[in-house]
Formats: C-alpha cells, structure tokens, sequence
C-alpha cells in the first residue's frame, strides 16, 4: 500500500518506446537510472540521461521516447499530490519565493544530498513507511532541489480550474463510473453550470474522464506485471478491444505493444 501523498513506480524497458501525449496528471518526479528519456514539449526537445532528474509539473504534457543502454532503460518515478506540494509552499515560502525567481528547469542531474534523500525516500515509500514520515522525507527531497534553485516548476502558480478539480478527483477512482451530475453535485453547482465552465476551459467530461483512466493505465502497464485485461477492468473498460482502441489512439501503440518492450 502506497501513501496517500506519494506513490511510486519503476518504469523499465528492453526495447525503446515511443508514447506521444502522455499527461502528467500530478506533480511527478522521474529519476533516470539507466538508458536515455528523450521528450518533447511544444516542439523543443530534451535528452535525461542514468541519474538526470526530471520535474514535471501538473498538467504537463510531452511526447516520450525512452531508449535503453546495453543495461535496459529503467527509471524510478514518485508522484506528489497537490496537498503535499501546498504544505511545502506554507512551510517553506521563503525558499520557494526565491526557487520562482529562478529560470525554470526541467530536469538536472541528481548527485550529492539529493541523490541520497531520493533514495531514503523511493525506499521508504516502498516498504510503506508510515504517512506522517514519508511526508517528512519528501518535504526534504523538496529543500533540498529548492536550495539547489531547482524544482520551481512544481510550485509555478497556475490558476486550478473546475478541470483540474475533476482531475484530481477521478483520480482516486478512475475505474468508477463517473456521472457528470454526480460530480457537479459534488461541486455545490448544476450539471448545466459545471458543463458551461468545463466548455470556458476548453474541456469536456468526456476527454478528462478518458485523460485520467488511459494515463492510470499507461502508468500500471509501464511498473506492473498486472494483465492488460486487469488494467482496463480497474481504469473502468469493461471493453478489452475497447480499451486497447483508445489506448492506441491517446498514445500511438497498443497496450500488447507496450508491454512487449518490457524486460
């Protein structure tokens, strides 16, 4: 069992990967091991290589292509909910007011304390450490990029709209099956009200609900062994072909595909 605030994976391959549109649906930190992570965002392209650090903020989206070395391609990743990142902002507003004068940085190496707070913490999430000390461990990881003038990109302020909150709450079940009315009930507003501001942002139930289950899914299929048929069941397909058709579409490969990379 995984933290409320902190989860974590091992994402690993033999063979490359290509995935295109792939969203970072929380503030997600990936450590390179071995191999090379190629991405893209908005065109400009960026190479992470064994012991980069890579900072994603929420709400980031980039195409990937993870290349492995004659070892594999293997890369560590922990995601930090909006609530931790929030405590960190109230506890550390100095720091973090000084880290936002900083040019933005999307990925550094990872050496020194860093390196070691990174891994006393990727191993105490593993062995379910308890909440209270994982916090403490990840608040941390945070001082310590903070100090480096690292990590900015995680606390840039950026207005949470109704999409966002749709987000975040899909996110702790995204195999329900979720209901517009449920959820602007959930809001204090009318289905018709939630509808028209989801269509402001640019957004429809749809595509979020579609966004939060296929990137949970990539997520499983990259750092699990769990059946592709599992995986669509807990992101809510009840449809395996159905399930394998969106995947595709979302990030130009079948989920057999994906998997067939794995080690």
């Amino acid at each position: 069992m995984q933290s409320k605030q902190i989860t974590r994976g091992m994402v690993r391959a033999s063979k490359p990967q290509t995935l295109r549109q792939v969203s970072c649906l929380q503030a997600t930190l990936m450590r390179v091991r071995s191999g090379e992570k190629h991405f893209w965002i908005n065109e400009r392209a960026h190479v992470a290589r064994a012991d980069h650090l890579i900072m994603a903020p929420a709400g980031l989206t980039l195409n990937v292509h993870n290349l492995p070395d004659a070892h594999g391609y293997s890369c560590e990743v922990l995601v930090l909910d909006a609530d931790l990142l929030q405590q960190f902002r109230l506890q550390y507003a100095e720091q973090v007011l000084a880290l936002l004068a900083h040019p933005p940085q999307l990925f550094s190496p990872i050496q020194g304390t860093m390196r070691q707070l990174w891994d006393e913490l990727f191993a105490a999430v593993t062995r379910s450490e308890s909440e209270p000390l994982l916090r403490h461990r990840a608040q941390g990881l945070l001082l310590a990029l903070a100090l480096a003038g690292l990590g900015g990109v995680l606390f840039a302020d950026r207005e949470t709209g109704v999409a966002d909150r749709l987000r975040q709450t899909m996110l702790l079940q995204p195999g329900r099956d979720w209901r517009l009315a449920e959820l602007a009930h959930q809001f204090f507003m009318g289905e018709s009200t939630l509808r028209r501001k989801l269509d402001q942002e640019g957004h429809s139930f749809r595509k979020i609900l579609d966004q939060v289950r296929l990137n949970t899914a990539l997520g499983l299929l990259q750092s699990t062994q769990l059946p592709i048929g599992e995986i669509a069941r807990q992101c809510g397909y009840a449809s395996h072909s159905r399930f394998s058709q969106r995947f595709q579409k979302q990030f130009g490969i079948k989920p057999m595909q994906l998997r067939a990379t794995h080690p």
